[in-house]
Order: C-alpha cells, then structure tokens, then sequence
C-alpha cells in the first residue's frame, strides 16, 4: 500500500550547536570563514553572512597599514601634539602676563645665561612667544598647518620636528648674537615645522616655490622689523634644522624607518648642542 502525499513541503530544523568560545550557548549559526558556531556576542557582520572573532583578528591583520609620505600611520581625527603644543604657548603667555614677565625670563633664549650653563633655555625658548600678536599668530598658523601636518608625520614625529626646530633656531642664535642678545623661539620651531612640509611636499612632486616664497618673506619681513635684535638668525635656523630633519622623516628607507627617523633626528639635536658646546669651550 503507497505512502499518502505529504500535504506541504519537507522542513529538516537546523542542527544546532555550542559556540566554540562559549559552549553553553546553543546557536545555529556558523562563521562565514572557519564555519565554526558562533553566538550572538561573537557574531561579527561581513559581507556575507557573519565572522568569528578569530576571523575578524586574522583579516585585520592581512590588511596592509596606510601610511603618508613620513611613515605615519593614517588615522582620522586628533592632532593632539599640536593642540598640547598651542595649549603650551596660551599657558606660558598667561603665566608671563600674571608674573610680569617671569615665564619669559626663566624660559626665552639668552645667550648670556646658556654660556654660565642654562641649556635648557635652548629648548624651552619654542614655547615662548613674546607678545600677544605673536602668540595669535604662532596659534593661527598652528590651527591652519600643524593640524594637517601631524596628520601626515603622526603626533611623536610632529613634536620631535617642533622641538628640533625651535632647537636649532636657538642654537644658529646663540653661534651668531651678541652674548648680551634675548630670542624667544616659538616662531623659529613653527618656521621649521613649515619647511620640513616643503620638503615633504617636494619629495611628491608638488610645487614648493609658494613655500618658499612664505619661508623668505617671514625671514625678510623679521629683518625688517628687528634687524639689531638678531630675531632673524632664530628664524633662518629653524628654517635649516626644519628641512634637515624634513628631509630625514621623508626619505628615511622603509625598512627599520621609524628607528632611522627617531635616531637620526636626534643625531641632528645632538649636534647642534655639540656647536653650543663647542663655542662655550672656545670662550
């Protein structure tokens, strides 16, 4: 005697098992890749269907890192060196402004007081401004480039070039000025950052002669205003420490880049205080 027709059509339930990172939890889901079960905590959506946890690692991995003409890493957003450093100016001006210059006298560039030992007024002298109009203007300049520019040399890279070029612009001043001579630096270390950008923006091809044309000008227009007060060569040597170091970050070899970058960048610091060093011993 033959079978009766089934009245609809055939239905198998799904097999249903432990998710292999959390077997209690029963789940007829699979990852796409490893066709393992996975949970709903461990389900990641792909394209098709959904991925482990270990899928998702593995694949992240396989994905090569962008990386801009310095070596940096490509990321959204931030630009925290650059607002530290543009916090750091406000908050040393204010400081000046409530100890009636004192910030200024214990941090600016004076030759006098490196040469009786007072180094650390090579460094400090990148977040010294002066007056008002120039720390509004080392801030827009900052806002307007530096945001855009650690983007592209990465947040240690961006402080590295800032403090090496305020460096080397208070070194060229100390070789060159009256031992008697004042600088404050944080527009030579700005200067810097903007000629290790052309250097940068050489390296790919772009037209550089509009950078060049701005690096001349700002050192022209300081001659002019304040030719005896030796502002200038603080300028001129943040511009030449600014397109060395520039040079290093962007034609550093891929292999072992970021080492030779960071190496070679305080190779360029350590000479400058080797000139410091080596006019004191002259006399």
């Amino acid at each position: 005697m033959s079978e009766p027709p089934q009245s609809g059509p055939s239905f198998t339930a799904p097999g249903f098992a432990g998710c292999y990172r959390h077997p209690e939890r029963m789940t007829g889901i699979t990852c796409q890749r490893c066709r393992r079960p996975i949970c709903g905590e461990c389900m990641t959506e792909a394209s098709v269907g959904f991925q482990c946890p270990r899928c998702v690692g593995v694949g992240k991995a396989s994905v090569r890192q962008v990386r801009t003409r310095f070596g940096a890493a490509v990321r959204p957003g931030g630009a925290l060196a650059t607002k530290v450093v543009m916090g750091t100016l406000v908050a040393v001006w204010v400081l000046d402004l409530l100890t009636r210059g004192l910030a200024t006298g214990l941090l600016a560039m004076s030759n006098g007081y490196v040469e009786n030992g007072q180094f650390w007024r090579l460094l400090t002298t990148s977040v010294v401004s002066g007056r008002l109009l120039g720390v509004l203007m080392n801030l827009l300049v900052l806002w307007l480039v530096g945001r855009a520019l650690e983007s592209e040399l990465g947040s240690w890279r961006f402080a590295l070039l800032f403090g090496a070029s305020g460096f080397g612009g208070a070194t060229l001043f100390f070789l060159v000025a009256p031992s008697t001579s004042w600088s404050v630096g944080a527009a030579s270390a700005i200067v810097g950052l903007l000629a290790a950008n052309t250097i940068g923006k050489a390296k790919t091809g772009e037209d550089v002669r509009p950078d060049i044309g701005l690096l001349v000008l700002l050192v022209l227009y300081s001659v002019l205003v304040g030719f005896a007060s030796f502002g200038w060569v603080s300028l001129i040597g943040g511009i030449i420490v600014g397109g060395v170091s520039g040079a290093i970050l962007a034609y550093a070899p891929r292999q072992n880049r970021m080492l030779i970058q960071a190496v070679a960048a305080l190779a360029v610091i350590s000479v400058c205080l080797g000139l410091v060093v080596a006019k004191i011993a002259i006399g």
